[in-house]
């Protein structure tokens, strides 16, 4: 390997983890920094990123930004990702590292949040490379002296690392998986055969969960379970023809790539903090309207696991909570915060289509303060933030978003959780683990 800047590409037949093993050998010892290339007949792209030997950044096109929202969700799951906005008319392969380089600077994600974010993209992107395995048609290498990546958030031994996705490989192929790609989408196709086949209570979790959207491992994400576990957990169901899998393609850019980002408006860093935990994006955009237009500071979950270590972290003044979620219901995470000391008293509010008396019952029961109907009505939503936190809209002011993200929120005091609320969160996934 030559460093003298040229781009070296040739026709290969097919890529295994020896042939990369003997590249990564070679990139350590000659401290190459530049990136390796691999592309498919179909399309599919892969590229990994070195500086000075070690593996910094791992791309691929499939399922790009849709990668990019699951584990931005799953590691950084305060900062939402259509806030990302960017000026420039193209993305290239490592924008997503350049964004996890200036939310570090900003202190918006702590520098581990982003270890682990980059650690699990190069996981993936190899298992999908050596996955794709012999439909690889050309390879190549690009010398360069990176200088996007001049301070490494997380340089890697790319040897390590290929070590371990070899093994999540061979135990994916030893479990009979080898012809269900991760990046496939479960879907019910006999639903009566299938509810016949396994109990109610596991039925109504896949139901709730196979959405046709989700990719397994979105699913598995979202389960909080290891992706080679919840597939061999659903291949019987594939075998006999229950549930299909589909191709999906990915999500659309996070923004609108070339529209300057309009200005925002901030509210008192001092003011009440109203947190939404709902799965639905469209209905956490509604309450962050509603609530931002009248001086309260905001902040919304759509993961209910990971729900109590964000709000020990936060200690909001309020929470607006969706009854009806994968995984936990609200009426469980509701149980779960009020378990917790500092949440005794703190206003929770359900948020549900389901307005009868039972409903109400067993939400007073649970410690649930009152209830809120969908779709939300923004007096009413205004009427109970003035109800428990009465305030005087304070003096805003508009400040411009630059390029890529928008201000940061107000710094909260840190909460390390203990293992009492560990274990009250993987309580909610206890039900789905051991049913499937």
């Amino acid at each position: 390997m030559v460093n003298d800047g040229r781009s070296v590409s040739k026709p290969v037949k097919g890529i295994s983890a020896d042939l990369l093993a003997v590249q990564f050998q070679v990139a350590a010892k000659s401290h190459f920094s530049g990136k390796f290339d691999f592309s498919a007949d179909d399309g599919r792209q892969w590229s990994l990123y070195f500086r000075l030997g070690r593996l910094i950044w791992a791309a691929s096109s499939e399922h790009r930004f849709r990668r990019w929202y699951r584990l931005l969700k799953q590691f950084c799951p305060t900062i939402h990702p259509q806030s990302i906005k960017i000026r420039e008319k193209d993305f290239p392969f490592y924008w997503e590292y350049l964004v996890l380089s200036v939310l570090f600077k900003r202190q918006h994600i702590s520098r581990e949040q982003a270890i682990a974010l980059i650690q699990t993209v190069a996981i993936e992107v190899l298992f999908d490379l050596l996955y794709t395995g012999e439909q690889i048609t050309a390879s190549g290498y690009v010398y360069d002296k990176q200088e996007e990546f001049s301070d490494p958030l997380a340089p890697f031994n790319a040897e390590q690392l290929l070590g371990q996705v070899q093994q999540d490989l061979n135990n994916w192929y030893n479990a009979g998986l080898i012809h269900y790609s991760p990046h496939a989408v479960p879907v019910i196709k006999r639903p009566d055969d299938l509810q016949r086949s396994i109990s109610a209570k596991t039925y109504q979790t896949l139901k709730t969960l196979i959405d046709g959207n989700s990719t397994l491992r979105d699913l598995a994400r979202a389960t909080g379970q290891n992706l080679l576990s919840l597939t061999r957990a659903l291949s019987p169901h594939f075998q006999r023809d229950l549930i299909g899998l589909n191709k999906v393609p990915d999500f659309p850019v996070p923004s609108d790539v070339g529209t300057p980002t309009a200005p925002v408006t901030i509210a008192d860093p001092n003011a009440p903090l109203i947190v939404c935990i709902d799965d639905s994006p469209q209905v956490c955009k509604s309450m962050e309207r509603i609530i931002q237009s009248a001086g309260y500071r905001y902040l919304s979950i759509e993961d209910s696991v990971h729900a109590l270590p964000l709000l020990l972290e936060k200690k909001p003044n309020l929470i607006f909570l969706d009854l009806v979620m994968p995984i936990a219901s609200g009426y469980e995470i509701c149980a779960q915060i009020r378990r917790i000391s500092v949440f005794k008293t703190i206003p929770i509010v359900i948020l549900t289509g389901k307005d009868g008396i039972v409903d109400r019952v067993r939400a007073k029961v649970v410690g649930a303060s009152g209830f809120l109907a969908k779709p939300v009505d923004p007096p009413k939503v205004l009427a109970i933030a003035q109800q428990y936190l009465p305030i005087t809209p304070p003096a805003t002011v508009s400040v411009p978003t630059d390029n890529l993200v928008s201000q940061p929120e107000s710094s909260a005091e840190r909460y390390d959780m203990g293992e009492t609320t560990a274990l009250l969160i993987q309580q909610s996934l206890n039900n789905i683990s051991t049913s499937l």
